[in-house]
């Protein structure tokens, strides 16, 4: 299980360009998000941590918007990128996973 480098910085460019990026982008980038999130979940529940782990809610609201994307508006979708890119930060920083270099050019 891999999770492709820079995945918290896309969701901060996209987040600050959802307006410009098409319904479909964002879907597949939310989709992805939820994927690592439940991977980092699954990591926890491996390592003996507790059951109330960062990312218990968001994995699911994250698909669940991706499902509705055609009736989001885009300031509700920079919030859930933004809370996205922050748990995932979280995550692995709890696990000792290294951090993404967000300075990295786009």
């Amino acid at each position: 299980m891999r999770v492709r480098d820079g995945i918290s910085r896309d969701l901060i460019r996209c987040a600050n360009d959802a307006v410009v990026l098409s319904n479909g982008e964002k879907q597949a980038l939310l989709r992805e998000t939820s994927t690592v999130i439940h991977w980092y979940q699954a990591l926890f529940a491996l390592s003996g941590e507790p059951a109330n782990y960062p990312g218990s809610d968001i994995a699911a609201r994250l698909s669940q918007f991706a499902d509705d994307i055609d009736f989001r508006y885009a300031d509700e979708t920079k919030a859930i990128m933004l809370e996205a890119a922050g748990t995932i930060r979280i995550m692995r920083l709890m696990l000792g996973i290294r951090q993404e270099i967000l300075d990295e050019p786009l």
